[in-house]
């Protein structure tokens, strides 16, 4: 092995890691690892989400993951260990050491009771073996205890706070912790040395575009570094739920990209006017500005990425050299006929492999790399 070889490094790290996993848990562990999503499931433009357990209590009104299919009230912990799931992206072709991102939070809020050690030591153990830089998106209270193990556990884990409103949480989210009480958590984090970031996310217009300027101000007061804004996605269902509600509905009706076609399609609202509004606010606080949750993890972990449309993200970037990537490609046993080196993207011919396809390797250099590849074969 090439030590300055990147692609070479971490292709070799994952099998370790697989083989010595292999040898800690038992034969019905593998199996049923093997068996998981987790192992196969490629990841979202934000990374792999990690589902620490399935539902949730807070009974947000703009939700969708309810209209997914998920349980709406009933909370599980995942049935996988810590060990497990980590086996699990162990055998997932497109998981790379060190590279891909880990979402925490996706299909149910990580730190509820019921589900935080679960969800801490997933993130202890994805962290210790496969050294995934991780993120987690919560609307609960992070207490000083919580805190510390997050910083122990993956000390510079990416924290993002939601908070979209706060005269009309009790409205939109129930049965979630008092907004004022999250950012008293952010504060305990940041002072900590952890990275805690807004999650403006959803906007609902009519009602986030009238109190952005507040969260932000109170966001800052409390540590909180940058802010991460998105659209909101609604189903037939949230639609009515809002409506029900009395939350007044015709401004995000008329923002409707289109009508939803089915009680589970999601359809986005065009918000990017109010965006701008809130990034151009954020900005003149000084805090940073992302378009994507991933942006935050890059930041969170010092790394860089120009993989996305959103532009690049991060400020250390390494563009491989030719020899590198002949060399990890030769290592694999796949012929190189031609190698074009662009400004922003390697276009690579080779010659037909039985062992790996196209598709992976364009994946698997663009995750290491986090740049832009084509490989097609002659």
């Amino acid at each position: 092995m090439i030590e300055s070889n990147e692609a070479i490094r971490l292709y070799e790290l994952k099998i370790r890691v697989r083989e010595e996993l292999g040898s800690i848990l038992s034969e019905n562990s593998k199996k049923k690892a093997s068996r998981d999503p987790h192992s196969r499931r490629k990841p979202r433009p934000c990374g792999i989400t990690i589902h620490p357990g399935h539902g949730c209590v807070f009974g947000c009104i703009y939700c969708y993951v309810p209209d997914m299919g998920f349980p709406s009230s009933e909370v599980k912990p995942y049935p996988l260990s810590s060990l497990e799931l980590v086996y699990a992206l162990s055998l997932n072709p497109y998981v790379v050491p060190e590279r891909t991102l880990a979402a925490y939070g996706s299909v149910t809020e990580p730190l509820l009771p019921k589900l935080v050690d679960k969800t801490l030591s997933y993130i202890r153990d994805v962290w210790k073996w496969l050294r995934l830089p991780s993120q987690i998106s919560t609307k609960e209270i992070i207490s000083e205890d919580i805190a510390k193990k997050l910083k122990d556990y993956e000390p510079r884990i990416s924290i993002l706070i939601t908070i979209i409103s706060i005269n009309k949480s009790k409205i939109l989210e129930p049965r979630a912790p008092d907004p004022l009480l999250r950012l008293r958590g952010a504060k305990v984090a940041s002072n900590l040395g952890l990275r805690v970031d807004l999650f403006l996310r959803p906007i609902i217009p009519g009602i986030t575009d009238k109190e952005y300027m507040d969260i932000l101000k109170l966001a800052v007061s409390h540590g909180v570094k940058g802010v991460v804004t998105g659209s909101l996605r609604v189903t037939q269902g949230i639609i009515d739920r809002l409506k029900k509600s009395g939350i007044g509905i015709n401004t995000i009706v008329s923002r409707l990209v289109r009508n939803p076609r089915s009680k589970s399609d999601q359809v986005p609202i065009s918000t990017s006017d109010i965006k701008l509004r809130v990034d151009e606010y954020a900005r003149r606080l000084g805090m940073d500005v992302m378009q994507s949750a991933c942006a935050a993890n890059i930041l969170s972990h010092g790394m860089s990425c120009r993989l996305c449309s959103f532009g690049s993200c991060g400020m250390k970037f390494y563009k491989p050299s030719e020899r590198e990537l002949r060399e990890f490609l030769e290592y694999l046993g796949v012929k190189v006929v031609e190698l074009v080196n662009g400004d922003n993207e390697f276009n690579i011919l080779i010659k037909k492999s039985r062992e790996f396809s196209t598709t992976w390797l364009k994946y698997y250099l663009s995750e290491v790399y986090k740049m832009k590849f084509k490989v097609i074969e002659e």
